[in-house]
């Protein structure tokens, strides 16, 4: 709670309170909403079209800028819970309050089906993901303020693959590209990876014997899914369980951040870096910046690997926010 200062001044044996004018100021600002026309950028609702399907976001952009700015288009991870305003706290405290924002935009959009979005999520592909984020940056580059030069594409999880597709198809739309937590393994080595997680955590399970485990019920759940898909996720997993970043990972020639969390149990940091290596046998090429950052877990909020009960007030990783905002200033603020 925020005090306002008062001054007492005693006179003949009664104290007279004397409320300084700073007092009626403070009065005023404690009941005022804040001005926004104060601030240095805004952010306003938009709507794109892709395909068949209206999409709709939030646009974050400078206020009055006389140059044109860069800009990202984020794109959320997997299933019907992943909006925007899902996704609020983690762009605000990785992107938001690290970047310039009166010289760099945003544009943060929900995906097909979700949120106010057009379409089904659960029968899109990710190259059917990653066309949107296309008509994300072609919508941005439609406006004056933006530098369509310099438009880059970031991901969280499933996110972070369509990042992946992104940068792969649409070289000459998107300079760059941050992956978090974005596998660089297929589908099926994902799912494993979450079942074995469980495994090693609930039932104490050594990890070889949990990801042995986890493979025969990857098989039946792929099964199921390929044979009667009712829910939206089986919906989902039948359509996207093909999906091997490998065929997109190797023809990446734009710099891209990929960024592991340390305790993620959804995302070996360990496979992944595995996978790469069997991509590249001559070490990753130099636009490609792979990071572990420690005790981070998938969100890339400091936790054990085990950790159980809520996550809301975990605090982010400072490293995290560090080496974003340094690869947006090398890739899209110095360019």
């Amino acid at each position: 709670m925020r005090f306002c200062s008062i001054s007492c001044i005693k006179v003949s044996g009664s104290v007279i309170i004397v409320l300084v004018s700073t007092l009626v100021l403070c009065i005023k600002s404690l009941g005022a909403a804040p001005d926004s026309s104060h601030t240095t950028f805004q952010k306003v609702p938009v709507s794109f079209k892709s395909g068949d399907n209206l999409l709709k976001g939030i646009l974050i952009s400078p206020r009055g800028a006389k140059t044109k700015v860069p800009a990202i288009v984020f794109c959320v991870g997997s299933s019907r819970s992943s909006t925007v305003a899902n996704y609020a706290s983690l762009l605000d405290s990785l992107f938001e309050q690290h970047l310039p924002l009166d010289s760099i935009a945003l544009l943060y959009f929900d995906k097909r089906g979700v949120g106010e979005s057009e379409g089904k999520w659960y029968n899109t592909d990710f190259e059917g993901r990653a066309a949107d984020a296309k008509a994300a940056a072609d919508y941005l580059a439609s406006l004056p303020m933006i530098d369509k030069s310099r438009i880059a594409v970031a991901g969280h999880s499933q996110g972070g693959w369509i990042t992946q597709v992104c940068l792969a198809k649409y070289p000459d739309t998107f300079v760059g590209g941050i992956s978090l937590a974005g596998p660089t393994f297929d589908v099926k080595e994902q799912v494993r990876n979450d079942y074995a997680s469980v495994l090693m955590c609930q039932e104490q399970m050594k990890e070889q014997a949990a990801r042995e485990k986890a493979l025969r019920m990857v098989k039946r759940d792929f099964f199921l899914a390929s044979l009667l898909p009712v829910q939206e996720n089986w919906k989902q997993l039948k359509v996207i369980r093909k999906f091997d970043p490998g065929q997109y990972l190797p023809f990446i020639n734009k710099p891209i951040l990929l960024m592991f969390g340390e305790n993620d149990a959804l995302v070996s940091p360990k496979y992944a870096i595995e996978t790469l290596n069997k991509y590249f046998p001559q070490g990753t090429p130099s636009n490609f910046k792979v990071l572990t950052v420690a005790g981070a877990n998938h969100s890339f909020k400091v936790a054990d690997f085990c950790h159980k009960g809520p996550t809301k007030h975990l605090p982010y990783s400072k490293e995290s926010k560090k080496q974003i905002a340094a690869w947006v200033r090398t890739v899209l603020l110095q360019s």
